[in-house]
């Protein structure tokens, strides 16, 4: 019966089950799903270029100066693992808690602000909504539960935005 009263209210028009209409780009109004990942695309590649050359020229710098295989490789192992947990914990979290927003977001005019007061985040909950963000898109029935809730949901907001009390927003 109620299968039934789902289908005939999609039916007649009514709002169950519809996606929403795409949010305007209007200073302070939710960023959609498209601007979202367009700045995520910008911002994994500059995470490729700032994590690759730097070890790409390690790796240079060790072959030229002549380091036994095996001590390099140690050496580079230690070097890029350093670096890589340096960059995630710095790249997004402190972008967003310094400035509002990763060099992706700011070139496509969007910020994280804490949801309902429209404030930036602190340090700490941008590292939450970014490791959570890590996890949700690892996980791909989590992923696609996320991609689902913000093009869904009228104030676009995602899992991870969920979970950390923030929300992305399209600035003036």
């Amino acid at each position: 019966m109620r299968e039934i009263d789902l289908f005939n209210s999609m039916a007649s028009g009514s709002n169950v089950g519809r996606i929403q209409a795409a949010p305007d780009a209007r200073p302070g109004s939710p960023a959609g799903l498209l601007p979202r990942c367009a700045a995520t695309a910008i911002d994994l590649v500059i995470a490729v270029a700032v994590i690759l050359v730097p070890l790409v020229g390690l790796d240079r710098i060790l072959t030229a100066a002549g380091v036994a295989d095996g001590e390099a490789g140690v050496i580079w192992r230690t070097t890029a693992t350093l670096w890589f947990t340096a960059f995630f914990l710095l790249y997004s979290p402190f972008s967003v808690s310094r400035w509002g927003a990763t060099p992706g977001k700011r070139a496509l005019r969007l910020k994280v602000v804490r949801f309902g007061t429209g404030e930036r985040i602190g340090y700490g909950q941008a590292v939450a909504r970014h490791l959570t963000n890590l996890v949700v898109t690892g996980i791909p029935v989590l992923c696609v539960a996320n991609v689902s809730s913000i093009n869904l949901s009228q104030n676009c907001r995602g899992m991870h935005d969920k979970a950390s009390g923030s929300a992305v927003i399209h600035c003036p």
